[in-house]
């Protein structure tokens, strides 16, 4: 039983993984990244295809390969308005991502760089995160939120 268990925690992390890999992936080819930049810019309402492939100046069918690999990834969603198909940044798994970089944030500085009184009261973070700021926006926050 108590290898069942673990194994399905196991799976249930590498799906995890394997879809932040899949997200950096799309992230990852220049084209992608400007585009989904662009999509950031423009907000909740995103932006129609037509002023995204004006904005690059690329072929349809490029652009649509890459808009595909960004939508399949989670990180933007697609709406159709009549004719015209607007993509938006999908703001919740967004959010998740960033979260996902910065969750383990300075979880071992506080051990080297904290005076001892801090070390010995226990409150856990230091430098970058001792406020506890968040490096997500309050749009995105509240976007993620719906």
């Amino acid at each position: 039983m108590w290898l069942l268990r673990s194994l399905y925690f196991d799976v249930t992390r590498n799906i995890a993984m394997n879809k932040r890999v899949e997200q950096f992936g799309a992230l990852g080819q220049e084209d992608r990244l400007r585009i989904f930049r662009l999509l950031v810019r423009a907000g909740l309402q995103g932006k129609c295809v037509d002023e995204i492939k004006r904005a690059f100046k690329m072929p349809g069918s490029t652009l649509s390969h890459h808009l595909d690999t960004l939508t399949r990834s989670g990180l933007c969603i697609a709406q159709r308005s009549g004719r015209f198909i607007y993509y938006a940044v999908n703001w919740r798994e967004t959010s998740n991502l960033i979260r996902f970089l910065t969750e383990d944030c300075c979880a071992d500085m506080h051990l080297r760089l904290a005076p001892p009184a801090m070390k010995a009261s226990g409150s856990g973070r230091s430098g970058c995160c001792a406020e506890e700021e968040t490096a997500i926006p309050r749009m995105v926050r509240d976007a993620a939120k719906r």
